[in-house]
């Protein structure tokens, strides 16, 4: 009897039929655990985009209500009446005057009664005019934060739903595959299967002999590999039929061997991409969407997103090149230069992203020489300072590196890097990561 005819006897599945099933099983699980650990992820970040929200809403809730006895206080009638009053004393002092030094004097009171007023009222003024200002920034960032937090809460629901859909998709995998070596071995009928009672009990001596033509197939000793056949076994009886396996990385795939490459003589898609190269994205957008219009706006709109995410990030850690020549910056190496960068940052004077510093709020010589000594280096070795004029120009020249931040701190392009990296910037980008599978390999490619 040959051994295709013993299998299909028993009702075995061959192994070539069971090896897709397993990875299957195994594609699945990897899918539910990285679905369901962004969910997570997407959870963690809706809670604390909700406690922002409701921290700038009550925020603003008490500037406002500071504002209403400061409007109270700047009233024009009233204002109006104090003069009247102010000049009706004047007019009686100027009556009961006998000599013209008392009517220079009842002039100079009334005078000084008036500036007094009008000094107040315009400190008043000043005050509402900065407090409305602030009640409006207060309000357009609760707004701001406010629908974050409903995106990000919509987010953590979509993220939900895909890993309890996961989940529902792994349905009952409590069955796993034996896949056995590539020969098949002849199995004789009157072998009993193997059970979980099987195994837990030592066999008797009067046990039924075993066929020779089978005990010949099977390697000694018999626990050292399973049967050839693809039997499918109840997952509790499996853990005790062989050793647990080491747990594969829930990204594991075969891209893992690949990292963005800033050396390679071909730019890799992604380098290119964070280089704003319109040819890439155009490729990128063509592979993805093809000639549907709207799906090509959407793509367009992501990848656009993505890369503008990533130079945000670049820009907050002073990822930035310094062309020589700036005779500030050519103090430093560029590692100390972009130390000195952070400092800056941290003392409030951020890069716009187009060669100047945000609000035009330009550092003096006391400020670059609290981010040099936040870098570690001495502020005695800058032998001349830049003048204000050329403090405002200390970025012109710079170059923000997004492709070699991108390098150093995600070089993989693997979803969990990515959501690190870009922190709440990553909240924009969910229709994005949904198909990162897709165009994670392509930004790999030096073809686009």
């Amino acid at each position: 009897m040959s051994a295709d005819r013993d299998n299909s006897g028993l009702g075995i599945e061959s192994a070539p039929a069971a090896e897709p099933a397993v990875e299957a099983a195994g594609s699945r699980r990897r899918l539910v655990e990285i679905r369901c650990g962004f969910a997570e992820m997407a959870r963690t970040e809706a809670a604390a985009a909700g406690l922002r929200a409701h921290e700038a809403r009550k925020a603003y809730d008490e500037a406002a209500a500071a504002l209403v006895p400061l409007l109270t206080a700047v009233n024009p009638v009233a204002t109006k009446g104090s003069k009247e009053k102010a000049h009706a004393a004047f007019r009686s002092a100027v009556g009961a005057a006998r000599t013209r030094i008392q009517v220079e004097a009842a002039a100079s009171v009334w005078l000084q009664e008036i500036n007094r007023i009008n000094t107040e009222y315009r400190a008043l003024q000043a005050r509402l005019k900065h407090e409305r200002e602030t009640v409006d920034s207060l309000l357009f960032q609760a707004d701001k934060l406010a629908d974050t937090a409903e995106s990000s809460s919509a987010m953590a629901v979509t993220a939900d739903e895909a890993c309890r859909a996961a989940r529902e998709a792994l349905g009952g995998l409590d069955e796993v595959v034996f896949v056995g070596p590539t020969a098949e071995p002849a199995i004789d009928p009157a072998v009993k299967p193997v059970t979980a009672d099987l195994i837990n009990t030592p066999p008797a001596s009067s046990a039924e002999p075993v066929p020779a033509s089978f005990s010949a197939s099977i390697p000694s000793p018999v626990t050292s590999a399973p049967p050839t056949g693809a039997a499918r076994i109840p997952a509790s009886t499996a853990a005790l039929a062989r050793p647990p396996e080491p747990e594969e990385p829930a990204d594991k795939s075969d891209l893992d061997w690949l990292v963005v490459d800033l050396r390679s003589p071909q730019p890799q898609a992604i380098v290119r991409l964070l280089r704003r190269d319109g040819g890439t994205m155009a490729s990128l957008v063509e592979h993805m969407a093809g000639t549907d219009p709207a799906a090509r706006r959407c793509w367009q709109l992501l990848l656009s997103n993505f890369a503008d995410s990533v130079a945000g990030a670049a820009i907050d850690d002073a990822w930035f090149e310094f062309p020589p020549g700036n005779p500030f910056w050519d103090n430093f190496t560029r590692e100390q230069a972009r130390e000195v960068a952070r400092g800056l940052f941290a003392l409030g004077f951020r890069y716009d992203g187009f060669g100047a510093f945000t609000d035009g709020h330009v550092p003096g010589q006391r400020d670059l020489a609290l981010a040099v000594g936040a870098a570690g280096l001495l502020p005695a070795r800058i032998r001349q300072w830049p003048k204000p004029e050329e403090a405002a120009e200390l970025y012109r020249t710079v170059r923000v590196a997004a492709d070699a931040f991108i390098a150093a701190r995600a070089p993989a392009l693997s979803l969990g890097e990515l959501v690190h990296l870009l922190g709440r910037r990553a909240e924009m980008l969910a229709d994005l990561w949904n198909d990162w599978p897709k165009i994670r390999p392509l930004l790999f490619s030096t073809a686009y």
